[in-house]
């Protein structure tokens, strides 16, 4: 091998010189930027929206506020106008990325013979009151999206380009830079004019940093104090040169939906190679022109270098009382008056020689506000102040700053990275789940609380919209919407897991849904995240899609879809949740019995079409089943056993809760009509196998392996072992499964109104693997190969443990990111092997 020196720097600064050819993949900045594989990228949240942040230091795709806000950064959808946030080196560079251990704060490091940068991007979440983590905030939840980059090793070049394209890249916006009002005054006025100003006008002295607090006596005992280990961030340098001045500007995006702004606040650590914190990097934001790209407003760019110990943080957020975006909204233009220099007023005090408003004298010492919770103290008398922030914003009777908008400052950053982290810690660790292969069961139940929308309890399917199930082909749904299946999947495995609260606050959303129904007595299969009913579909055609994959969608057109099943779905939550969670009342035990009801009255109706003169949608509604089939009436095998499940989940909580129940006798002879119909028109029994539907039994679905998961029949029933045998069979000998990885259908065979190729679904392989486990408890080869099949899954999950909707046949991962029902299925079949692993005394991971 032909050899290639490389240079770096070592520790001490000197060059060091390395002959051999370097084999690692580099990334090459100059190289136009394509598209990233789906999996290569992390999830971070806040309970209200979430952002996709790349391998190579991007955010591809972010919607705010919420989950189903349109997006700001979308370049997943479009490499070119669809919207970027991104940092990164100017020199090759190789990449790794990982939470925060037991936390959904990302990292992500850029490494380089050169240096070592480290991004640390979060969502802020507010602490919780203690001992409870469903107490009331103590502190206000700031909708900011934070990128904290520091170098951590040598120096290297980096570049931060910030592109917004508002609305899906539909609304052209106008980008300004202005001064940033919310910097602390001490970051811009010079540290002589500053000590001076507490020297002269109120005898003190600034010392000692210790912790958050200033050490101080007054200019005459200077020699009391002796010298201190660390350095005043507004202490006087020896020579007393004051430093000048510099403005610090911010970037303002304003759009007709919604006004942004990018701030930065860039900080030192004096703890690293000599670099004190007066040694802060120097940023400049510059305006970018992308519109040959197809962007309709400017973006920011800064390029700047981090040497060992500097670090800068971004933060883009709504700017606070603007007007928020609902859809495409109509936006009325209020203009934002900026608040008087703060800076200005404690400059006059000290030339007037008067102490400034907000100044308060106590026994002969005067606390003056400054930033950081600074105290300053006399030796014997002490004001505890609280920051420039509490005394000199206009329009507050004590000038302080709103709670949504404080002083932005290198020591705030750092306070809500670490309550964040601590957020995430105190939550995970809550869990109760002991059993193997623990650490994707956590990362698991991490991914699934990125996706519930705390407001309401709501569970989205996936913060995403429209990546393709296949590349190129048409399958691209919008999946920001709460799925009456899929959220009550998220509860049965969060319940499993410990975490009731999510569970009681589910419930409550469900049943105000259940209070809202249609005038028929039915309930959609999905909601928004606020509850409502309204989810038009529409296509995106000035966005290219991933990797060319058409349509972009948004909204769902299979919300006014007939999907039988999800009454099962909701029934079995409800159980659960009365297993775990908190009573039922009385009130609401009326509404369950009017859905069991409701089941009963139409399990049997071949196509369950709807009075067009009643439903307000006026389109004939159709049972299309979990898959959402969108080309004729079927009665699906699936819909049809978890009907059964309805009517005996309402009849168990009957039973156990001694409930009232008047259509007992009606529910009973239901239930047994629904499983002796199932046996009988949904068995194949030339081949012998359940069949996809009444009407073709002769297709293999996936979908039927739930059957011994929601207790209808068991595992080890030669009925289900024989269609288990068949679903475990490669495509070619007419089965599902192909390199341990199960398809939901073969598409080929059954049509269903889309077309289009797919690939292997992680939620039937996931739902093969607990029933052969539960198959197992008879047959120990079935649960071995669960073992075999759950561990080849687990390499498919990505570099930080997050999983999408589905795989290709080459390993790609296919659909919306991160997809929820993987996660629950994944908690759910480890939950079930490691158990029932540990009951037979098998070996376990």
């Amino acid at each position: 091998m032909a050899s290639q020196t490389s240079s770096g720097l070592d520790p001490g600064g000197s060059q060091q010189t390395r002959k051999y050819k370097r084999t690692m993949n580099l990334i090459h900045p100059n190289d136009e930027r394509d598209y990233i594989p789906l999996a290569d990228h992390g999830l971070i949240g806040n309970l209200r929206t979430a952002a996709l942040v790349s391998l190579d230091g991007s955010i591809e795709s972010y919607c705010v506020p919420h989950f189903d806000s349109p997006s700001v950064f979308a370049r997943i959808l479009d490499k070119d106008k669809g919207g970027h946030f991104s940092i990164t080196p100017l020199e090759p560079f190789t990449t790794k990325q990982n939470y925060l251990p037991s936390s959904n704060v990302l990292q992500t490091k850029f490494m380089n013979d050169a240096g070592v940068i480290s991004v640390t991007d979060f969502l802020p979440r507010p602490p919780l009151a203690p001992k409870s983590s469903t107490a009331r905030p103590t502190k206000p939840l700031l909708q900011w999206l934070i990128r904290r980059v520091e170098c951590v090793r040598g120096r290297l070049p980096m570049q931060m380009q910030c592109a917004p394209a508002f609305n899906y890249a539909r609304d052209a916006h106008v980008t300004t830079l202005i001064d940033d009002d919310s910097i602390s005054p001490e970051i811009l006025l010079s540290k002589k004019d500053y000590e001076g100003m507490l020297e002269k006008e109120w005898g003190q002295h600034l010392r000692t940093n210790t912790g958050s607090t200033i050490d101080s006596i007054s200019s005459d005992s200077d020699d009391q104090l002796g010298a201190t280990s660390n350095a005043n961030p507004l202490e006087t340098p020896e020579d007393h040169e004051p430093v000048p001045e510099k403005p610090h500007k911010k970037a303002l995006f304003e759009s007709p939906s919604v006004t942004m702004d990018l701030r930065y606040v860039a900080h030192a650590d004096d703890g690293h190679g000599g670099c004190n914190e007066d040694d802060v990097p120097d940023i400049e934001l510059n305006l970018l022109d992308l519109s040959k790209k197809g962007h309709k407003g400017l973006g920011v760019e800064a390029d700047f270098e981090l040497k060992e110990g500097q670090g800068v943080t971004f933060i883009f957020r709504i700017v606070p009382g603007s007007p928020l975006p609902e859809g495409i909204a109509k936006y009325k233009k209020t203009p934002t008056i900026p608040p008087p220099s703060s800076v200005e007023a404690v400059k006059q005090a000290a030339k007037l020689g008067v102490a400034p408003e907000g100044a308060s004298r106590q026994g002969g010492s005067v606390g003056f506000k400054v930033d950081m919770n600074l105290t300053v103290r006399d030796g014997s008398k002490k004001a505890f102040v609280t920051g420039i922030e509490a005394g000199l914003r206009a329009g507050s009777k004590n000038g302080r700053r709103p709670p949504d908008d404080p002083w932005l400052t290198k020591d705030l950053v750092a306070s809500l990275l670490q309550t964040t982290n601590k957020y995430w810690y105190d939550w995970i660790r809550k869990s109760t789940y002991t059993g193997s292969w623990k650490e994707s069961v956590l990362r698991s139940a991490l991914a699934l609380k990125l996706l519930i929308f705390e407001p309401t309890g709501a569970v989205v399917a996936s913060p995403t919209f429209s990546l393709p199930e296949y590349i190129g082909g048409v399958r691209n749904w919008d999946y920001r919407y709460s799925w009456i299946r899929d959220s009550s999947f998220t509860l049965y495995a969060l319940i499993r897991l410990g975490f009731t609260e999510e569970a009681n606050a589910y419930l409550e959303f469900i049943f105000a849904r259940l209070r809202d129904k249609n005038p028929d007595g039915s309930i959609q299969i999905m909601y928004t995240i606020h509850g409502e009913k309204d989810m038009e579909e529409i296509e995106l055609n000035h966005l290219d899609g991933h990797k060319g994959s058409r349509p972009v969608r948004i909204g769902n057109g299979a919300a006014d879809h007939v999907q039988l099943d999800i009454y099962g779905e909701l029934m079995d939550c409800i159980y659960l949740g009365q297993k775990f969670g908190k009573p039922l009342s009385y009130d609401d035990w009326v509404l369950v019995r009017e859905t069991v009801d409701y089941v009963v009255e139409h399990y049997n109706d071949p196509d369950l079409s709807f009075n067009l003169d009643t439903f307000p949608t006026h389109r004939p509604r159709r049972d299309s089943s979990i898959w959402e089939v969108r080309d004729m009436k079927r009665n699906f095998t699936y819909s049809k056993v978890m009907l059964w499940v309805a009517i005996d989940r309402g009849l168990r909580l009957a039973d156990k809760r001694s409930l009232p129940c008047p259509n007992r006798n009606k529910w009973l002879e239901a239930r047994d009509t629904l499983y002796e119909d199932i046996m009988h028109k949904a068995w194949n029994k030339e081949e012998r196998f359940f069949g996809q539907s009444y009407e073709e039994k002769d297709v293999v679905d996936a979908a039927v392996l739930i059957m011994p998961l929601v207790f209808f029949m068991q595992a080890s029933d030669p009925r289900f072992v024989s269609t288990l045998k068949r679903i475990m069979k490669t495509p070619e000998k007419g089965g599902l499964t192909s390199n341990n990885l199960v398809y939901r259908y073969d598409v080929r065979k059954s049509g269903d109104g889309i077309g289009g190729e797919e690939g292997t679904f992680c939620l039937c392989t996931l739902w093969c693997v607990e029933a052969l486990t539960r198959a197992g408890n008879n047959d120990r080869a079935f649960l071995l190969k669960a073992v075999s099949m759950f561990e080849d899954f687990l390499l498919y999950l990505n570099h930080v443990g997050l999983c999408t909707e589905e795989i290709s046949d080459a390993g790609e991962a296919l659909g919306n990111a991160v997809q929820g029902f993987t996660h629950v299925t994944l908690i759910s079949a480890a939950y079930n092997l490691s158990r029932t692993m540990h009951a037979m005394h098998e070996p376990v991971a």
